[in-house]
């Protein structure tokens, strides 16, 4: 009896030992790897091809009930809750309510610059576990299967359901599903979160000021020059569905073909026959195609259809977009379906260019972090739309979604209101330990991501551009096989073959091994924290360097406080910040094409981990943007507005 009891004492701190190791546990829990099926290259995720996350029309084969609402919130700053076992009914005397969607920085108290208080007092500085509990109803459903469907939970993240751990899951903007039909019951059900936010610095020793702790196995190796929220920030459903389902549809359409894959998984104990079908406006009928699959097993069926000659395109200036329904048959009766959308368009570098839809197209573009002034990074519908309504206002064509792979609605709206985006997942400021474990470990938190993104989003024609990470440290061995494995990643899974670039810190220092690139992609600050005089030279410089390569910079601007005036040359107001802009495009038309893309850092203010936003007038927040962090335009917003890029 000793030595049981003393195994599970010693297992217990084991669990709460590895919440903050810098270690990839997390990330291999999560069971991410690519399988081939039928010579289609497969992600699966916890055991399961990883499903569709967008589908939410009406279906009479499945259905969805919300869990947001109102949960139960409690800190945990001593890391007890596992081995108290908070994850089971308790009395919620000692507990919170809130409202998930939910992020705990916003919470009362907040102090986004004080540095001096890292505790719960403090949300926003707090680093450590809290715990979030909801009891739901439901009933078990004879020949049905359930899961959970989670929108995006950063970061580190243990799942419970009536007390039994369910899951551990390591990201950010990843959406992710988990199979509950063998822990479910009937009537009431407790779901339970353990959410886990790393510290990114610590106190120093004599007491004055913090030293930055540097992993290897995370998300973010360093403090994220962002604000690295917390919390359930994004919906959560329960979604009851057939035994066998179709879990995902990929889409392409070439050569006036459109092919789709249905990927299909049978968790019954007993095997299905019957037909699947496609159909789309977009196309002309194509024939149904049998199946057969055999207890838990997986399969795929692939079609390849005619695309109606008056089918439209899809472009920014007329961003067509068509929906497909799959469906299974099984004794002439429907028994699943799917609906997803897609466009019909090339993306395609040709020598210095940019086509889309072959012809020339220059990228006119800003970054933007999902981050709301009150509500952090748990945005309502109508947040995301005011990003893209702002991307319009400013005349913009393209989006960086910086090294994360963002809210399955930004790229819905991306698609139907045609603003080209760049998608990313991870690799934010590696160096050579942590590029060097990403590289070799293929279910590692970056390659797991990856996997998941390009999964995700290959039907977007929106997504025209693969960026691989930002500002990796180029001057070390490993940066080259890092940069290697990420582009082999994309060439596995794209079935679109969209370019691939990433953002290196220079484009010449080091060795940033553009070779590897589709486009030659860079961050460049001349003029705000370099000397402006050496833009053209390091211009001319990477184009010799990278002959026959279009060039895209993914990071360029200023800074400024809304409503601070002064003169061009100050740093810091709006006037020096929009001169600078104006500056930069005249240097830089001047080598376009090859530049066949500018990215403004960025469309509006943001907040920042980084210590340089810790002070009491800032509240965290880095003044970069063309608007405020409310939306209100400052002056380089006009300039960038007005500009013209050539394309020829």
């Amino acid at each position: 009896m000793t030595r049981i009891l003393l195994s599970l004492l010693f297992g217990s701190l084991a669990c709460q030992a590895d919440d903050f190791a810098d270690s990839p546990d997390f990330a291999h829990a999560m069971e991410i790897e690519t399988r081939e099926i039928g010579g289609f290259p497969t992600v699966f995720h916890y055991g399961d091809i990883r499903p569709d996350f967008e589908d939410h029309s009406e279906n009479p084969h499945r259905t969805r009930t919300s869990l947001d609402g109102t949960w139960y919130f409690r800190f945990d700053p001593k890391n007890v809750g596992v081995a108290e076992k908070w994850a089971s009914p308790l009395n919620p005397d000692s507990w919170t309510h809130v409202t998930v969607p939910h992020c705990w920085d916003m919470m009362e108290g907040g102090r986004f610059w004080d540095w001096s208080d890292r505790s719960t007092k403090n949300p926003p500085m707090y680093d450590g576990a809290a715990w979030y509990r909801c009891n739901f109803e439901t009933d078990i459903v004879p020949g049905k299967r359930q899961r959970l469907e989670f929108l995006g939970v950063p970061h580190r993240v243990r799942v419970f359901l009536n007390g039994e751990l369910l899951a551990r899951h390591e990201g950010g903007g990843q959406p992710f599903s988990l199979d509950l039909t063998d822990t479910l019951r009937k009537g009431t059900n407790t779901l339970a979160l353990q959410i886990i936010r790393l510290p990114n610095f610590r106190e120093k020793k004599e007491g004055k000021g913090f030293d930055e702790i540097e992993y290897v196995h995370t998300r973010h190796p360093k403090a994220p020059d962002n604000w690295p929220y917390a919390g359930i920030p994004r919906s959560i459903s329960l979604i009851t569905e057939n035994l066998l389902t179709i879990r995902k549809t990929q889409i392409r359409t070439r050569g006036g073909e459109l092919e789709a894959v249905l990927c299909l998984s049978n968790h019954d104990s007993k095997a299905h026959k019957g037909l699947a079908s496609i159909s789309s406006a977009a196309i002309e009928t194509a024939a149904a195609l049998p199946y057969e699959i055999p207890p838990g097993g997986h399969h795929l069926v692939r079609f390849s259809a005619p695309l109606k000659d008056d089918a439209a395109t899809w472009s920014p200036d007329s961003p067509g977009l068509h929906e497909l329904t799959a469906t299974l048959t099984e004794d002439d009766t429907a028994f699943d379906q799917l609906r997803s959308t897609f466009g019909i368009r090339s993306f395609r570098v040709d020598g210095s260019r940019f086509l889309l839809n072959g012809k020339p197209i220059f990228l006119k573009g800003a970054a933007f972090y999902e981050e709301h002034p009150t509500r952090g990074n748990a945005l309502t519908d109508d947040d995301h739309r005011q990003f893209f309504k702002l991307t319009q206002d400013a005349n913009a064509n393209f989006l960086r979604l910086h090294v994360a792979e963002r809210h399955p609605l930004t790229y819905q709206l991306a698609d139907q209101l045609g603003i080209m985006l760049c998608g990313e997942w991870g690799g934010f400021w590696y160096k050579e330990k942590s590029m060097g474990a990403q590289t070799k470990d293929p279910k590692s938190i970056f390659q797991s991501l990856g996997r998941c993104a390009l999964w995700d989003l290959m039907n977007h024609p929106s997504v025209v551009i693969w960026g691989l990470h930002n500002e990796c440290h180029q001057f070390c061995p490993e940066y080259e096989p890092f940069v290697k494995m990420g582009h082999e990643l994309v060439d596995q899974h794209d079935w679109q073959l969209r370019p691939v670039t990433w953002a290196a810190w220079h484009p010449h220092m080091g060795q940033p091994h553009f070779e590897h690139a589709d486009a030659v992609g860079f961050n460049e600050y001349r003029g705000a924290m370099d000397p402006f005089e050496k833009l053209e030279p390091d211009m001319k410089r990477v184009i010799r360097e990278n002959p026959d390569k279009p060039l895209i910079i993914l990071e360029n601007g200023g800074w400024s406080k809304l409503g601070k005036r002064g003169r061009k040359n100050q740093k810091g107001t709006e006037d020096w910040q929009a001169d600078l802009l104006r500056r930069q495009h005249e240097v830089l038309t001047r080598f376009a094409p090859p530049l066949s893309g500018y990215t403004y850092w960025l469309l509006l203010d943001y907040r920042s981990r980084k210590t340089y936003t810790g002070n009491k007038k800032s509240d965290g927040w880095s003044g970069m943007g063309m608007y405020d962090e409310t939306g209100k335009p400052k002056l380089v917003r006009d300039v960038f507005r007005d500009l013209d890029w050539p394309t020829k």
